[in-house]
């Protein structure tokens, strides 16, 4: 195909990181990197463009020792992606304007642009789905009978509050994440819980992996989450993880004095409970 082709042939790969622990998967990469090293012998395709969160090197990640080298991927020749995805306020007030032409809401664009980069700092996801929740859910409520009363900071705030309350899987891939890598849930974990100061070190494992995912960004050489609804919601998990970690130590504690007598554990006791 390749040697047949009009023009140059690129391979598209999605979904990248659900194989990143796939053998198989990572036999197919070394197999492309080859024939790419024999590309003026062999035809073959042009470019080959894996689309994830995953960089590259980190593709072994998963699947190797924590003692072996972690950076050993089937390719070493990789083009910097350096693009910033993320939405400025001047973009998402360019989408407010073009709804406004289509709706007449007589919404104040540029105020609410700016609250909804607040949020998000211009998150992609978390835009879209705050303006959707707007238009579909929050518009026609009791509270907001009328656009004009859904585009402002009161109906952002339900939007965020809303996105906060619901499992989408935004939150559930973070949540996967911060189980799949200790490091990167106690980094985070005494970055907003413990309100310690961390530097931002780019050869730092946790702290590249937490950048990859786009929890965190560096913010005057420190490390700060990416925004304030991952602020909230990761605040909100570690809270409830300590407010569930303290009621189940109570009540072991007081289910434990219960069989305790005189220091001693009264097996009458806890011998009848059982076999009430």
């Amino acid at each position: 195909m390749c040697r047949s082709a009009s023009k140059p042939v690129v391979l598209m790969i999605d979904e990248v990181d659900s194989a990143a622990n796939n053998q198989v998967f990572l036999d197919f990469l070394a197999l492309l990197r080859g024939y790419y090293l024999e590309r003026r012998a062999r035809p073959t395709f042009h470019s080959v463009i894996l689309a994830g969160v995953y960089d590259i090197k980190n593709l072994k990640l998963k699947i190797r020792k924590e003692e072996e080298h972690q950076y050993n991927s089937p390719w070493n020749i990789a083009a910097d992606f350096n693009i910033d995805m993320n939405f400025s306020e001047n973009q998402i007030q360019g989408m407010l304007l073009e709804y406004e032409a289509d709706n007449h809401t007589g919404m104040d664009a540029e105020a609410i642009s700016n609250c909804i980069y607040e949020y998000t700092s211009g998150y992609p996801y978390l835009v879209s789905a705050i303006c959707k929740l707007i238009d579909e859910r929050i518009y026609g409520t009791e509270e907001f009978q009328c656009l004009a009363d859904a585009w402002t900071e009161k109906g952002i705030r339900l939007a965020v509050r809303n996105i906060l309350d619901e499992q989408i899987p935004l939150f559930g891939s973070m949540m996967r994440q911060l189980s799949q890598y200790p490091e990167l849930k106690q980094m985070l974990n005494a970055l907003l819980f413990q309100g310690k100061r961390v530097t931002f070190n780019p050869d730092s494992q946790v702290i590249s992996l937490a950048s990859m995912f786009g929890y965190i960004v560096n913010h005057e050489s420190s490390v700060q989450v990416a925004n304030r609804i991952f602020e909230m919601r990761l605040y909100n998990f570690f809270l409830s993880e300590e407010e569930l970690k303290n009621a189940i130590y109570d009540e072991a504690q007081g289910s434990r004095n219960q069989f305790i007598s005189e220091g001693r554990l009264d097996m009458r006791r806890e011998a009848a409970v059982r076999t009430s």
